[in-house]
């Protein structure tokens, strides 16, 4: 009688979906992975096991991921591909795991989580964004960062505050070995290996110390959350605003004065009294002019060099109403509106000319009262086919998996700035800059707690590609994380939503509407005081020491099951000789 595969394999998917937005209910997080672990202990083995645990990721991917396909009709193959590719490391996890489980080492409630949060940071950062790729050159950043375990958890204030200490792979951690330890448990019971039509259980490594220990850990985890939370007041900031407007993508690309004129109107409203006011990615739709420092000036194309003048002059209308800029009213009076006044931080198309052409960026700039430039922030991690294609040089055809008809292709950012602000009371601070799926990747965001700490994070992104799906709450979610990892504040200027002030113990505190679900597809902002933590975040300084150790832990045991394999081999021919020699007369 065949051991039953599929079933429990195909059951982690909707119970895991369940766990994330749209459903939102994370504690079912800490059984959703059980059906899908019987497979480690499966008596059955080859194409047909593995094939089963690669169709348990794709029953969760696949619908958690259908949010993709509304950016744009291409986007069916990426959200297909995507769906896909993902669970491969379901399978790599599976293999891993039951590699592991032979070693009878360790009961599920251990190796679990240590093959999970292995895989998670191995999904975060391939192929090539590993950083320690950097020493060899071959480092460029990319990553699918989202739907890891521990992010179900966003609403458990007093648990994911060890994200502290460990990142978000801390939470995913704890979450897997409870998983692993349920499973662990079941996996024992001859009654349910009786109906996954199994052989009666077998003795295994110490299941009552593992239980004690994860349930030991997940204790001291929430006590620690909750001696965190145990503080005074956090110190009140420069005042900052962040402004939201509802524009589709369609919209956004086809009208450039529209989408101008409604983000102007929120951003004069704003500037009456903030120190500072954040627009979404790529908003300002007038593009930002500049030359690489390595280029000579005079060689610079005369219609570049008037481009240039122009966006000065732009700016400088718009930010203190200088009169030079206003040949662009003569054209489009619907832009017309009181100065700003104030810092704003906008997030609009960058082009460098570097001697031959116009290099793109995604940029965030900031401009001060007067108009004048101040700093700049070039995104880094750029998305796969939406900001760059792959091999465009050597595979131009891939050009036809992106939303753009023309090549889109940005240059990534080298430096982490640190923009200066000053506030209307004297004050002066720092801030760091997120753009878009940026807040998805730990590794970003640390950065700005690790040396010279700034004083807050600023998260802009551009998501009325997603048009109101779940993508909007998922993302805020994923965002909470990076404010206690690094202890400090995240402002979120989001078209389409959710904007949001996050403070550094991970909280919500400012919407533009009442609730997550009314704050997007509404045009709002938010406007407060941004809470200043003076704590230092262990994770920020020491970095992915835990997914590290996971690796470390795994390289171990592949060695330990290369000897204890040889032994056995070797034990197994020294048997076989003896009994062939002494059977001889």
């Amino acid at each position: 009688m065949k051991p039953r595969l599929f079933l429990p394999a195909l059951i982690t998917g909707p119970l895991l979906w369940a766990a994330f937005f749209p459903l939102n209910l994370g504690p079912i997080a800490s059984i959703a992975l059980v059906p899908w672990l019987t497979l480690v202990r499966s008596p059955a083995s080859g194409k047909r096991l593995y094939f089963a645990g690669y169709l348990g990721g794709v029953a969760f991917f696949l619908p958690a991921l259908e949010w993709v396909r509304v950016a744009h009709p291409m986007m069916y193959l990426s959200w297909v591909g995507l769906a896909l590719a993902c669970p491969l490391f379901w399978l790599l996890g599976l293999f891993i795991l039951r590699r592991v489980d032979q070693l009878r080492l360790v009961p599920l409630g251990i190796s679990v989580p240590v093959v999970w949060v292995a895989l998670e940071y191995a999904r975060a950062h391939f192929p090539t964004g590993f950083p320690f790729l950097q020493h060899v050159g071959l480092y460029q950043m990319i990553g699918f960062g989202w739907y890891f375990l521990g992010y179900t958890q966003h609403e458990f204030l007093s648990l994911i505050q060890i994200a502290d200490l460990g990142g978000v792979y801390a939470v995913s951690f704890l979450v897997a070995a409870v998983n692993g330890t349920i499973a662990e448990w079941l996996l024992r019971s001859n009654r349910v290996r009786a109906s996954l039509k199994w052989e009666a259980a077998m003795p295994g490594p110490g299941l009552v110390p593992t239980t004690a220990a994860v349930g030991g850990l997940f204790a001291a985890s929430v006590v620690y959350g909750l001696i965190q939370l145990n503080h005074g007041g956090f110190e009140p900031g420069p005042r900052v605003a962040a402004i939201q407007a509802s524009v589709e993508q369609s919209d956004k690309m086809e009208d450039a004065g529209g989408l101008f004129a409604r983000y102007n109107r929120l951003c004069v409203k704003a500037s009456k009294d903030a120190d500072l006011v954040v627009w979404p990615e790529t908003c300002y739709p007038f593009g930002w002019y500049t030359i690489d420092s390595k280029v000579n000036a005079a060689s610079v194309p005369a219609e570049l060099a008037k481009a240039m003048i122009k966006d000065r002059q732009v700016m400088r209308l718009f930010a203190a109403g200088d009169p030079q800029g206003s040949w662009l009213l003569e054209h489009h009076r619907e832009l017309a509106a009181p100065p700003w006044r104030t810092n704003v931080l906008l997030g609009l198309n960058g082009y460098e000319w570097d001697g031959q052409r116009e290099v793109p960026t995604n940029t965030a700039l900031l401009v001060d009262g007067n108009g004048h430039d101040v700093a700049r922030y070039d995104k880094m991690h750029l998305v796969i086919f939406g900001e760059y294609v792959p091999f465009r040089e050597t595979l131009p055809w891939l050009q036809v998996f992106t939303p753009y008809s023309h090549d889109y292709s940005c240059r990534p950012g080298e430096s982490w700035t640190r923009f200066p602000l000053q506030a209307r009371d004297g004050k002066t601070y720092t801030f760091g800059c997120l753009i878009c799926y940026e807040d998805s990747d730990p590794y970003i965001a640390r950065q700005y707690g690790a040396s010279a700490p700034v004083d807050f994070l600023v998260n802009i992104s551009n998501d009325g590609w997603f048009n109101g799906t779940e993508e909007h709450e998922e993302h805020l979610a994923i965002c909470r994380f990076r404010a206690i990892e690094t202890r400090r504040s995240v402002v979120r200027a989001v078209n389409m939503g959710i904007s949001c002030l996050i403070d550094p113990d991970g909280r919500a505190i400012a919407l533009p509407g009442e609730t997550w679900s009314t704050s997007k597809k509404v045009d709002g902002m938010i406007s407060a005081n941004v809470p200043i933590d003076g704590r230092h975040s262990i994770y920020a300084r020491i970095g992915d020491w835990l997914p590290a150790t996971c690796w470390l832990l795994l390289a171990i045991g592949h060695v330990y099951g290369m000897w204890k394999r040889r032994s056995a081999h070797a034990s197994t021919a020294s048997i076989t000789m003896h009994e062939t020699l002494s059977r001889e007369p």
